[in-house]
């Protein structure tokens, strides 16, 4: 028999060592895919019963959408008697009018309304430092690391 053949049996025969966090992993990794997957059902499910609601419901003053269920749905401490698509309304700036008609007004009233931020030009600090007028210890005090971690389980 080539010995080739006689280490790899060894070595198959050897004992796994086994690490304590195994199992641990092991359950976060089927949890998140699992939750995954139920996000996935959920909103698609979600949105069979919106449409639903759109299309067979009634609508109230404020421009909700109902369907009363035909008997309460008992779910863990809840029970549902109805499904409701709730009409939200929020107010947000048409940025494109705004600059039109404040420009339309003048200088003065554009820039009350966009008044000029500074940000920060990193590659012009960078020029900066190559014509003489910032140091490289300036740059050391300006540009720091930033350290932060994602836990992420890989598979290839």
């Amino acid at each position: 028999m080539p010995e080739d053949h006689l280490d790899s049996t060894a070595d198959a025969l050897r004992p796994v060592p086994v690490d304590p966090i195994i199992p641990t992993f092991r359950e976060w990794a089927m949890l998140k895919a699992e939750q995954t997957e139920l996000t996935s059902r959920m909103n698609k499910l979600r949105d069979r019963v919106a449409e639903a609601v759109q299309s067979r419901g009634y609508t109230d003053h404020k421009g909700s959408q109902y369907i009363d269920l035909p008997f309460p749905i008992p779910v863990s401490d809840h029970e549902y008697i109805r499904i409701k698509r709730e009409r939200r309304v929020s107010i947000v700036a048409d940025l494109e009018a705004a600059e039109r008609i404040t420009r339309a007004r003048g200088y003065e009233i554009y820039r009350r309304a966009f008044p000029p931020v500074p940000t920060l030009d990193a590659d012009e600090l960078y020029v900066l430092l190559q014509e003489g007028e910032l140091t490289e210890e300036d740059m050391d005090q300006i540009m720091v690391q930033k350290e932060s971690f994602a836990f992420r389980g890989l598979t290839s």
